[in-house]
């Protein structure tokens, strides 16, 4: 049986979001063991996979439509019905 594309794409966005956990846990364990002044690269290492992480939590959970958004063939309570 061959895997599907959607099981290989999805094994793809898991391994990204756990390096971008790995790469953010050891960055801010960097900056803790280096002193102040040395630390450069390693705050933009740990911003950045932070905010992979939180693009990446927006795209699995996108926010709920509102349902005065939706626009289904349901007749709104604003207009009068016409079964009298």
């Amino acid at each position: 049986m061959e895997p599907r594309m959607d099981d290989i794409a999805l094994l793809r966005q898991t391994i990204r979001r756990c390096t971008a956990v790995l790469v953010a846990t050891f960055a801010i364990t960097g900056m803790s063991l280096q002193h102040p002044s040395e630390g450069g690269l390693l705050p933009m290492i740990v911003v950045g996979s932070i905010l992979y992480l939180v693009y990446e939590f927006f795209q699995a959970f996108p926010a709920a439509k509102r349902p005065d958004d939706d626009s289904s063939d349901t007749p709104s309570t604003d207009e009068p019905s016409s079964d009298l």
